[in-house]
Formats: C-alpha cells, sequence, structure tokens
C-alpha cells in the first residue's frame, strides 16, 4: 500500500512544533518539543530526529507509511539547496544543509521551506484559504512576514525571497528597519512597532494612560495597546488605528500586484479579532480603487499555531508529487 502520510515540522526559537498529517492535510498527531538552542545545532537535531520517531509511535505508524517530511524553518535559506543560511533567532545555525542531514538520519524525503510560507500553505491547505486558488497571507507577529500561493502553488521568487511583505517600503524614507531599509511595513504594522510608536509618543510627552507604567519599567506589549484603546485612550487608539491603517495599505498593493482572492491576517496581532479586521477592511475600503471589481476579501487566519505543520507537511506532499 503507498505512503498515506506526510510529517510536518515547524522550528521556532523557543519550541519545534511536529505532526503528522494525512492525505487531505488533517493534523492526526502533533508534538511540541523545546528547541534548547543554547546547546547549539547538533543538540537540537537530534532532537528533531527523536520527535520524527516519537510522532510515528503516537500515531501506530512506521516510516513505510510516511511518505515524507516538510520543515519549515526561519530564514533566510535556500529552498531549492536546502541550507539555512543564517536564523536570527537560533544562534549558531549558519549554512546548515538540513534538508539533507534530517533526510540522511531519518531515511525520508525531506522538503526545507521558509515558516511564513509554509504557514501561508497551511492555511491555504486546511484554513481560511482552503476553498480559494489565489491568496496572500500577511503574519503579524513581532515582525511582519508573508506567503503567497498562486493558482494553487506557493510563490517562492527566484531567490527564495518572495513574500517578504514586511519589508515593502510603504513611508519612503521612514522608520530604520535592522534589515537595511528605511519605512518598511513591519516598522509600522507590527507588535513590536505598535508598542514601540506608544513609547516615542510619551517620551514626545503626549499623555497617554499607559504612561504611568512605563514609567515605571513595566514591559508592555500591543496587547496593552489595544486595551488602552479599548477603554477609552485616544493616544492608544490613534496608534492602533494607524497600525491598521498600514496593514490596509499593504492589502491594497497586494491587490494590485497580485490580484489575490484572499488577503489573510495571521499571527500574534490577528487574536485581535475584529478589532484588528473591522478597522483594516474599513481602511481598505477608503484607499483602494474603485474603477474595477476586483476587490479581495481580508479574513482572519483559522489554523493558529498548526498552520505551520499543515503547510510544511502539505508542501513535502507536493515536492514528491513534482509540483
Amino acid at each position: 500500500m503507498a505512503a498515506r502520510y506526510t510529517i510536518g515540522i515547524d522550528i521556532g526559537g523557543t519550541n519545534i512544533e511536529g505532526g503528522v498529517c494525512d492525505e487531505q492535510g488533517v493534523l492526526r498527531r502533533q508534538r511540541a518539543i523545546k528547541t534548547e538552542v543554547e546547546h547549539g545545532f547538533e543538540h537540537t537535531f537530534q532532537r528533531m530526529v527523536r520527535l520524527v520517531d516519537d510522532l510515528l509511535q503516537d500515531a501506530g505508524l512506521t516510516k513505510t507509511d510516511v511518505l515524507a517530511i516538510g520543515v519549515g524553518a526561519p530564514g533566510p535559506l535556500s529552498h531549492e539547496r536546502g541550507v539555512i543560511y543564517t536564523a536570527p533567532n537560533l544562534p549558531g545555525w549558519r549554512d546548515i544543509p538540513l534538508q539533507a542531514k534530517l533526510s540522511e538520519a531519518t531515511g525520508l524525503p525531506v522538503t526545507l521551506e521558509n515558516d511564513a510560507n509554509a504557514a501561508a500553505f497551511g492555511e491555504f491547505t486546511a484554513g481560511a484559504a482552503r476553498d480559494v486558488r489565489d491568496m496572500v497571507m500577511l503574519t503579524l507577529g513581532t515582525g511582519i512576514g508573508g506567503g503567497i500561493v498562486l493558482n494553487g502553488l506557493l510563490w517562492r521568487g527566484r531567490f527564495d525571497s518572495a513574500a517578504e511583505i514586511g519589508h515593502m517600503v510603504i513611508v519612503p524614507g521612514g522608520r530604520a528597519c535592522p534589515c537595511g531599509q528605511r519605512g518598511c511595513l513591519e516598522r509600522y504594522g507590527s507588535a513590536n512597532a505598535v508598542i514601540e510608536r506608544l513609547i516615542e509618543a510619551v517620551q514626545a510627552g503626549e499623555s497617554c494612560a499607559l504612561a504611568s507604567r512605563l514609567a515605571a519599567g513595566e514591559k508592555l506589549d500591543a496587547r496593552d495597546v489595544l486595551r488602552a484603546a479599548a477603554d477609552g485612550d485616544r493616544r492608544a487608539a490613534r496608534i492602533w488605528d494607524e497600525t491598521c491603517y498600514y496593514l490596509a495599505l499593504a492589502a491594497v498593493n497586494m491587490q494590485h500586484v497580485l490580484n489575490p482572492e484572499l488577503v489573510v491576517l495571521a499571527g500574534g496581532l490577528a487574536k485581535a479579532g475584529e478589532r484588528l479586521l473591522t478597522p483594516v477592511r474599513a481602511h481598505f475600503e477608503e484607499q483602494r480603487w474603485k474603477i474595477a471589481p476586483d476587490t479581495p476579501e481580508i479574513v482572519l487566519a483559522t489554523c493558529g499555531t498548526d498552520a505551520g505543520m499543515i503547510g510544511a507537511a502539505a508542501l513535502a506532499r507536493a515536492a514528491q508529487a513534482g509540483r
């Protein structure tokens, strides 16, 4: 009987999540382990190999039941070569031929993919975009990642760097970004940017309900800004609304460049639900052109943290099918 299952692995700086998916992309078994990056790559790699064995045992499977393994990892990386060039949240991971090493250790074909791409393909396979053929996903966390699916296929670009939506310049000459550019979307629409802009406003003498907590040295994040905005603080409300404006601007640009059916918002900021979705949609409606009926729907992701595993597994299956 032909192998029916694929394994998806999502590597993060704190945790590694793994799951077994069936032919329909349904997650059948899953586990999470600590990455333990402080012990070096080889230590973490051996933990990944054991994770594969543990997942098979949990699911009552052998390796003959598994078609392939897909791995979603932070980059920059080369999908074609199967190499992680460097990973900022994985110290010491430089020029790692992870695809070849994991394939040799497990005896199974392995596909290496950017983690944001894998998460986007997970939403395409089993989440908010499962009924469309063309979609763009923005992953709104401490930074902003992205993923693009066109006509059912993941779009990587010539240099495996497509969908770096967070580094699309939306404010020429704007805030400096660690990538070397200025005015990147990530510096205006990410969770980190929300709290950074509020801190700057308070330091400039603007009144805000969170000022006393900042003065006391309390570490705040975007959730605190959202709560303050919901409680009526005008400064927090302005910053949150500006964030939604910039995200809508990115969606308008995606509309004109790629013309997708769907724009999916994922990641930590997307947990705000309608408090994010409603103003983003409103700003999008204000900014979009009105001369053609080609408006993508903007929705929230539905797979949560499982998206990376599901997408990595689906991409491994697609690779074996030659897609």
